[in-house]
């Protein structure tokens, strides 16, 4: 299980590197930057979950057969 968890955490460091990389580009300072910023947090850390669960599932499929 320690592998999953650090698969997560590895997808959730790189997304989230590349997404403050990314966001440099469009420097606004807008109020809707910040709830941009949010959302975009919260989809990373839900996107790294269903990777690491993905890599969970494969694995269980293939020790079944």
């Amino acid at each position: 299980m320690s592998r999953y968890i650090s698969k997560f955490f590895l997808t959730l460091l790189a997304s989230v590197i590349l997404f403050f990389l990314l966001s440099g580009l469009f420097d606004s300072g807008d109020h809707i930057e910040i709830w941009i910023f949010t959302f975009g947090t919260i989809i990373i850390i839900v996107l790294s979950f269903l990777i690491a669960l993905m890599y969970y599932l494969i694995d269980l499929i293939k020790s079944k057969s």
